[in-house]
């Protein structure tokens, strides 16, 4: 089960990484965060400090994730506590987002996705089930750290390329989405 945490870990970790860098790769990423989070029902009055506590907790959980799956694979105590507080801590900005993102969907407010940098698209049940996907993720991955007691350096170093290939379909979404499904309708 510890194969597991490991996944989690970097899948959870590389996503919020890519996810909160591509937010302040340049001025006009960020001023296109902070003027899209008026449309998830948060107050304009409040949308830089939303804005600033997303980002915060996105780099937060990388720092705690990322040293964590190798510290856990290395059978190091100090990586369980690691792991148990970034998998607890990203699933609850998980359960937050996939709210949010739901609320946006069921009123039909045009919010866009910024989730991975500038965006056009409207954002869809889709969304919703990728959010949910990624709190479960980090649900069962803070569920089976419990059972970590060693892991072989081989398979832990699997379960990571396992992780962070999850993490390249989360963050391409869009993309493979568009690709399976097609685009999402316009519903503004």
């Amino acid at each position: 089960m510890g194969y597991v945490a490991v996944s989690a870990m970097v899948l959870c970790g590389l996503t919020l990484l890519v996810s909160a860098v591509s937010k302040v790769r340049g001025r006009d990423s960020y001023a296109e965060f902070v003027a899209s989070v008026p449309a998830f029902g948060i107050p304009a009055r409040w949308a830089r400090l939303f804005a600033a506590v997303t980002l915060g907790a996105e780099f937060a959980i990388t720092v705690l994730l990322l040293p964590a799956g190798v510290l856990v694979a290395a059978g190091s105590v100090p990586g369980w506590w690691l792991g148990a507080a970034g998998l607890v801590s990203a699933a609850a900005v998980f359960g937050v987002l996939t709210a949010a993102v739901w609320r946006a969907v069921t009123r039909r407010t045009g919010a866009v996705c910024h989730c991975f940098g500038p965006a056009r698209t409207v954002l869809a049940p889709r969304h919703i089930v990728r959010n949910a996907l990624l709190l479960l993720v980090a649900a069962l991955g803070a569920g089976t750290l419990s059972g970590v007691d060693g892991v072989e350096p081989v398979a832990a170093v699997l379960a990571a390329a396992v992780g962070a290939v999850g993490a390249v379909a989360v963050v391409r979404f869009e993309d493979l989405a568009e690709l399976f499904v097609g685009p999402v309708p316009d519903a503004r």
